[in-house]
């Protein structure tokens, strides 16, 4: 029986055996609803390892990768509004940008970060230079007369405090802007940053410390404040790192703490010099990261502060949010449309259009109690997979959960 050289690496629990299985019949290609975030999503998965999917482009095919692990392929699965793929170990289903990934009978949770299948964007101002990559990744440079740039990496994501913001962790103090207009960063003091014509990778040398090893495909370093693994390019210190690990690693499968001066190219940082390796260090926790507002199918947990009760569970009220301005959702009985407004202040929905189904009382009053709710909407905010929205009071109208299937 093949036990899945990706399952420890991608679920941080016991491997549990699974018996055979015959593979499920492929489905056609993806209707447009059912498509995945974009062709190349970075996602992840508190608990385990991030991983990345690939899409290929008549749906049909996925291809799960983890650095320094054999890919894996799976096919398009039958699936109702989500998208879905699988073998007879693997199966990934995934709604908007929250996915469940299942592999020898343990689930991970996990959602896609940054902006899946958009450009690469470069932003400038007042000496500051900040690139943004799809997979939430950031590097920033900052020049002030007659000092050296001042250098950093980390995570971007679109959160929300209230209105909307895009949220920079990394090495430095953390960094918050509103975006205006798609082509302009605002910061808290009215600083500006303008989005460049061309894109600047800031190719600079970094100090880096990571997790490091040794594969018989090469060398793996996994940054600590990104979190990204990257392959190791086999010039400069890369024999210095790799003879520091063979020296001091109790196996090979063991992952050390070491520190480089490196740059990064697509896929792989080169090691220009090796600076040290600690045994017996390791990386400090990442903050746990949220589900992204938009295209996220939100389920309601709570109205007022009473939980909904329904017998079948798929009619729970539920929103999702576009990148257009646009929401849908279900009241538990009626079907609703309209746009939502967003930015820096707060968050509204404007009054949507419904289906006309007539409703069972019980349902009648628990859609006029979900509609009056989100009409009083004024805040919003996220922490995990939970979406709490508040009305100008501060109080909590209702509270939704990220739906991964």
């Amino acid at each position: 029986m093949r036990i899945p050289g990706l399952l420890a690496s991608l679920i941080a629990v016991s491997a549990v055996a699974a018996g055979a299985q015959t593979p499920p019949a492929a489905e056609p290609p993806a209707t447009p609803q059912s498509k995945p975030p974009g062709p190349e999503v970075m996602y992840a998965c508190p608990g385990g390892s991030d991983f990345t999917a690939t899409f290929s482009a008549d749906g049909s095919l996925a291809t799960l990768l983890v650095p320094g692990q054999p890919e894996i392929e799976l096919s398009r699965l039958r699936s109702g509004a989500g998208f879905a793929y699988g073998d007879s170990y693997y199966e990934l289903r995934g709604r908007g940008r929250e996915a469940t990934l299942t592999a020898a009978g343990r689930s991970l949770r996990c959602h896609a970060v940054g902006r899946p299948g958009q450009p690469t964007r470069t932003y400038q101002g007042d000496g500051l230079t900040l690139t943004l990559f799809p997979d939430g990744v950031f590097r920033l440079r900052e020049r002030k007369p007659n000092e050296s740039p001042v250098l950093d990496l980390g995570q971007w994501s679109q959160e929300v405090e209230g209105g909307a913001r895009l949220v920079l962790r990394g090495g430095m103090a953390r960094r918050a802007y509103r975006e205006a207009d798609g082509d302009r960063l605002i910061a808290g003091d009215g600083a500006t940053l303008t989005r460049a014509s061309t894109v600047d990778p800031v190719g600079d040398r970094f100090e880096l410390a990571g997790l490091y090893r040794d594969t018989q495909n090469g060398g793996l370093f996994t940054e600590c404040v990104t979190g990204r693994t990257y392959a190791v390019a086999p010039t400069g210190a890369e024999p210095d790192l790799e003879r520091a690990w063979t020296e001091a690693t109790p196996s090979k499968e063991a992952q050390l703490y070491v520190e480089i001066l490196g740059r990064f190219s697509p896929g792989e940082v080169a090691a220009e010099r090796f600076i040290a390796l600690k045994a017996g260090a390791s990386c400090p926790p990442q903050p746990p990261r949220s589900a992204a507002l938009r295209d996220t199918e939100w389920r309601a947990a709570d109205i007022d502060g009473q939980r909904p009760t329904f017998d079948d569970w798929r009619l729970r009220p539920k929103l999702t949010l576009d990148e257009q301005g646009g929401y849908t959702g279900a009241t538990g009985c009626n079907v609703i449309e309209g746009r939502y407004q967003l930015d820096s202040d707060g968050i509204r929905f404007l009054a949507p259009t419904t289906t006309l189904a007539a409703c069972p009382p019980a349902l009648a009053a628990s859609e006029r109690r979900f509609l009056d709710a989100l009409a009083a909407v004024r805040q919003a905010q996220i922490a995990g997979t939970v979406l709490d929205l508040l009305d100008e009071s501060g109080k909590r109208r209702l509270r939704l959960d990220a739906h991964g299937r």
